[in-house]
């Protein structure tokens, strides 16, 4: 018995000290396969540094674990191994398991860092348009305080008659109405533009008169009379010569006739 039990303890010893490690299985396997590590490695796209490390149980404890499983699991597929019992095989040789929770953890704080930056960046567009739009309006609420108010007032100024303005001088031209309400001669010792018009607004003379010349006017009274050179016009009325020197401003004279007393 003693003998017996000697025995089946050593075949245990001898079944655990010759289970094949993970790198012993992957290089068995690509060897029967055929394949070369250059193979292994273009088509799986990993290097050949990698491909070397899992082969010779060399894998550094500074490496990704994550990383690492999935190239086990890949190359599996390849060789048409047992995903699961390498990557349990894996596990157990490497003591990973912690990593990998580490791992897990790490993933899941990018991803909290991923949606957290997404929503900063979504406050930041925010703000800004927010921003640019606020501008905008300020912009326009100056541009619409610097604009004129139109009140009352302005309105009736605008609704009042424009003051008559001397028409430009039409050289030489006279026009006399057939009137004989109220008649009135004007003789010119010089140039002198002229304006005459009867209470009917019509034009009884208009133009510019030359030196040494006169006009007999005649219209409803009263006459309206603007002349641009008043000095040198005598006017008669009613056989009287008239005195318009009160009634000159800025060499120009402008009266009704007859004459208010």
């Amino acid at each position: 018995m003693s003998n017996t039990q000697e025995l089946s303890s050593s075949t245990t010893e001898n079944d655990c000290e010759t289970t094949p490690s993970l790198g012993y299985q992957l290089l068995n396997a690509r060897q029967l396969a055929g394949l070369s590590i250059d193979d292994v490695a273009k088509n799986l796209y990993i290097s050949k540094a990698v491909v070397n490390e899992l082969e010779t149980d060399s894998v550094p404890e500074s490496s990704n674990a994550l990383f690492y499983r999935g190239y086990v699991k890949s190359y599996a597929v390849l060789l048409g191994l047992d995903c699961d019992e390498l990557v349990k095989t894996f596990r157990a040789q490497y003591h990973c398991d912690d990593d990998l929770k580490t791992m897990q953890t790490f993933s899941n704080r990018s991803k909290n860092d991923t949606h957290n930056n997404y929503l900063n960046w979504v406050t930041r567009g925010v703000v800004v348009v927010m921003t640019i739009a606020i501008v905008v309006w300020w912009q326009q609420r100056q541009s619409m305080s610097e604009m004129p108010t139109i009140t009352q007032e302005s309105i009736a100024v605008a609704n009042e008659p424009s003051p008559r303005l001397p028409i430009a001088p039409i050289a030489n031209t006279v026009v006399e109405v057939d009137t004989k309400n109220l008649q009135s001669t004007f003789t010119f010792s010089q140039d002198c533009w002229v304006k005459i018009t009867d209470a009917t607004n019509a034009v009884v003379a208009i133009g510019i008169k030359k030196a040494g010349t006169s006009i007999d006017v005649s219209g409803v009274p009263p006459l309206e009379v603007i002349l641009g050179a008043p000095q040198g016009v005598e006017i008669t009325y009613q056989q009287q010569t008239l005195d318009i020197s009160s009634y000159i401003s800025n060499e120009t004279a402008k009266f009704t006739l007859p004459l208010e007393q």
